[in-house]
């Protein structure tokens, strides 16, 4: 049997998609065919993609480093008024504050452990004492004025109960929320002190409104006994007086000088612009009576530049520094005086903790102020500050501070290490619940238990940001504390937690949120691992489970990479979260906790955009460093989406 070839020219058509070959339409002289079109409409929408990244890259840009040499200039000016000099004083104001506050919360906890049943009668008894002030005034003069007899000890007793009704009728909740304002970690009333308090009420009322004497009894007695510990907190308080009033005078002093500067400078870009407005003016033809209206303003505002000598007046700031040192010293030496003097016989455990803890941040202090000497007295008003220091003050600032009175700062650190901290530890708890449900799925549950599981997973993504952080506020943020301070889970670090908002409730939420991305993008890593290699792993004698994580998640771990990359890049690109349950405080949190960092309030860096942007006028310099946080936070996404593109890449070679 002979078989005839078909033509190259037929076979050719036959092979060819149906839009291949034909002639297209002809508009205004042009031959536009379907594969071109087809072809026109995707390599478009490429092209316009990357036309809008470049886009955004220049606006960032434009609307970004305009903030450096702005902050360039005020840091100037803070310099040369004497601003950065109070602020190196104001540092040390904090840690001798800081220290004060350790002392503080130490006697507090000392005097809750031996009189928090005394103080929780007493401040119920002011509570109750109020009630009566308000509805039983007639009721008080009326027994009052009668004579001594059984009339009135029948009035008396009714009085009693009248009282008493009253007083149990408050809510147990109102009262708890009356005195835990003064007693912090109460949390709840026990029947012998409202009873006691309730009893002292009667007397109070029966007496005429006197205060009874058994509260001042009491009094006295806290007194007594708290008299030493007392005295250490005076002592510490009287050994920053000295402190505080230098830093009182350079803040008035340079202040006053900071801000005629900042004043000049406005004055001076507004004579600019009048400037040349003036010659635009002349330019144009305008009419008379318009360029007499801007030489007017223009001569007004030449009138209230202010003439100020900074060189005369930085040096009362130096004649006031000179007392710095002995200050210092005077205040280590007082404030170690004071804990010397501190009673032996401390009974609450909390309350010696933090007694330790003040002294190590005494001890610290010292080693700080050693420093500090240094650098306050090297520090020069007329030292320029250049590109390089503006930077550093900018990426490795500790201070993210808006809306201050004397100088704003922008340091972005607090803010790059809160948006880590979050993004962390949120990958700890989402990659090996993401990982672990991606391997289930994909190597040992059932057709139909995976049909159920994935679409399960990946449907998290459709709820909204903005819910997830209601629930977090309204919900899980009083659930977390209440589970904190359960003696069953005291064992994990940062627990108990004392802020509401912390960095593990964000945390928590945000590894819900990236877990369908992790999930999703390594299930596919793994189903792309060739069946080969699973079926001669089983043919040689292996388990599933050896299989699976000997053999396929070791030639799926490229893929898993890149997933735990893109699912990094979410949880530090979100915001709405964050903002509303991170506690949103802009400071580097404190590591020296060890673990239990986790249950500090942070802010993050898309966080301070959204809450900031809507308060800051155009062009101003915090609205430049709005978009510097946002140009590093383009970074930041740009570089983590590259690399994963470049560990995908390799996979595929």
């Amino acid at each position: 049997m002979q078989f005839h070839g078909v033509p190259d020219a037929d076979a050719k058509s036959k092979l060819s998609p149906s839009f291949k070959g034909k002639r297209g339409w002809r508009l205004m002289g042009l031959n536009i065919t379907t594969d071109g079109a087809v072809k026109g409409f995707f390599g478009g929408n490429a092209y316009l993609a990357i036309l809008v990244l470049l886009f955004i890259c220049i606006f960032l840009l434009r609307s970004g480093l305009g903030f450096v040499p702005g902050y360039r200039v005020e840091l100037g000016e803070a310099r040369s008024s004497g601003i950065e000099l109070t602020n190196k004083v104001r540092y040390e104001l904090t840690g001798y504050t800081a220290i004060l506050a350790r002392a503080n919360q130490a006697f507090i906890a000392e005097k809750r452990h031996r009189f928090g049943e005394q103080e929780s009668t007493i401040y119920l008894y002011e509570e109750f004492e109020a009630l009566i002030d308000d509805n039983f005034e007639d009721a008080i003069e009326e027994y009052t004025d009668l004579d001594e007899g059984i009339q009135k000890t029948a009035t008396g007793e009714k009085l009693r109960k009248d009282i008493a009704k009253a007083c149990h009728k408050i809510p147990e909740e109102e009262l708890l929320l009356a005195i835990s304002r003064r007693l912090p970690d109460l949390t709840q009333i026990s029947p012998e002190a409202k009873q006691q308090a309730v009893t002292l009420a009667q007397e109070y009322a029966i007496n005429d409104a006197e205060t009874p004497d058994a509260i001042d009894e009491v009094n006295t007695r806290i007194n007594e006994e708290m008299g030493q510990f007392h005295a250490v907190i005076k002592k510490l308080k009287a050994a920053g007086k000295q402190l505080r009033d230098l830093e009182a005078i350079l803040t008035k002093h340079t202040g006053e000088t900071d801000r005629i500067l900042k004043l000049n400078r406005q004055t001076s870009e507004s004579i600019y612009a009048l400037e040349n407005g003036l010659k635009k003016a002349n330019k144009r033809g305008d009419s008379p009576d318009t360029i007499t209206a801007i030489e007017q303003r223009l001569h007004k505002t030449k009138n209230s530049f202010i003439e100020i000598d900074t060189e005369k007046r930085i040096q009362s700031v130096y004649a006031k520094i000179e007392s710095h040192d002995a200050i210092l010293d005077k205040l280590v030496s007082e404030s170690t005086a004071a804990f010397d003097l501190l009673p032996d016989n401390i009974q609450n455990e909390k309350s010696a903790t933090t007694i330790a803890q003040a002294r190590i941040l005494t001890d610290e202090f010292k080693i700080i102020i050693t420093q500090q000497k240094q650098n306050i007295s090297s520090w020069r008003h007329d030292e320029k500050v250049n590109l390089l220091s503006t930077l550093s003050a900018y990426f490795f600032g500790s201070q993210w501070q808006t809306g201050s009175p004397w100088q704003n700062t922008y340091g972005l650190l607090p803010l790059l290490t809160g948006s880590l901290l979050v993004a962390g530890v949120s990958l700890l708890i989402a990659v090996p619940l993401s990982i672990g449900s991606a391997v289930y799925v994909n190597q040992f549950a059932h057709p139909r238990e995976a049909g159920l599981i994935k679409p399960a997973i990946e449907f998290i993504q459709a709820i909204p940001s903005v819910v997830l952080g209601l629930f977090g506020v309204l919900v899980l943020a009083g659930l977390l504390k209440d589970w904190s301070h359960s003696p069953l889970l005291s064992w994990i670090p940062g627990f108990p937690i004392t802020e509401r908002l912390n960095v593990l409730l964000a945390a928590l939420l945000l590894a819900f949120m990236a877990a369908p991305t992790i999930f999703t993008l390594a299930e596919d890593a793994l189903n792309n691992v060739p069946k080969a290699f699973t079926e001669a792993s089983l043919a040689m004698g292996a388990t599933k489970l050896q299989t699976a994580i000997k053999v396929v998640l070791p030639a799926a771990l490229s893929g898993i990479i890149a997933a735990i990359m893109l699912g990094f890049g979410r949880v530090v690109g979100e915001t709405m979260v964050v903002l509303m349950v991170a506690g949103n405080k802009a400071e580097i949190p404190n590591f020296s906790e060890g673990l239990g960092v986790i249950g500090q309030p942070v802010h993050t860096m898309t966080s301070i955009i959204a809450q900031e942007y809507g308060e800051v006028s155009e062009g101003s310099l915090h609205w430049q460093a709005l978009f510097m946080v946002g140009l590093v936070l383009f970074t930041i996404s740009l570089i983590i989406n590259s690399t994963c593109q470049r560990v995908l890449n390799k996979k595929s070679k």
